[in-house]
């Protein structure tokens, strides 16, 4: 899908992951906090235009992976650890990015909803956001929605010393519920 960063371009392109420094636009530091959540306003370059998103993350999120390598069903799955929230223009203008790369028309707006997908954390330790690391998650959109096409999973990565948020297709069959969830459709 896109890496978007608060620092370097978007890797946005025809599925390849693109150099960071090419087309690189300097954008100013945007990460604040709660006392609970880390926000990022993650920002980057699709066909020399700037897209972006507004996430919310909780600050701790306990691990999802034991340390023999089985799924934590008890805490590794968290609703509302994640918001995905629109910054306005750059956040149509990656739904319209979006709609180019999964070749699924859309003329729509990016949601003024607040979205809430479940989060499931990839990761063998706790994370805190505090700390330089790398972070992996699978999100999981409208699992709790009698709708089955509605129903859409992505990776989302956050790597705190790089200050790099990245967003991953799962799935190709989940481009148009994705799609459908990030419009007011």
């Amino acid at each position: 899908m896109c890496g978007l960063t608060n620092i370097n371009s978007c890797s946005c392109g025809g599925g390849q992951q693109r150099n960071q420094n090419e087309n690189s636009k300097t954008l100013n530091d945007i990460t604040s906090r709660t006392d609970t959540s880390h926000i990022y306003i993650g920002q980057g370059l699709y066909k020399n235009k700037t897209v972006g998103l507004k996430f919310e993350v909780n600050s701790n999120i306990p691990a999802g992976i034991t340390s023999n390598g089985e799924i934590n069903s008890k805490s590794g799955f968290v609703r509302n650890a994640v918001k995905f929230i629109s910054i306005g223009q750059e956040s149509d203008s990656l739904l319209s990015a979006l709609s180019q790369l999964y070749n699924e028309p859309s003329k729509n707006v990016f949601t003024k909803k607040i979205l809430t997908p479940t989060l499931f954390s990839l990761n063998q330790q706790d994370v805190d956001l505090d700390k330089t690391s790398y972070y992996k998650f699978k999100l999981f959109f409208n699992d709790d929605s009698e709708d089955e096409d509605s129903y859409a999973e992505i990776f989302f990565n956050i790597n705190t010393g790089e200050k790099i948020i990245e967003l991953h297709e799962k799935d190709k069959d989940y481009r148009k519920p994705l799609l459908k969830t990030f419009t007011d459709e």
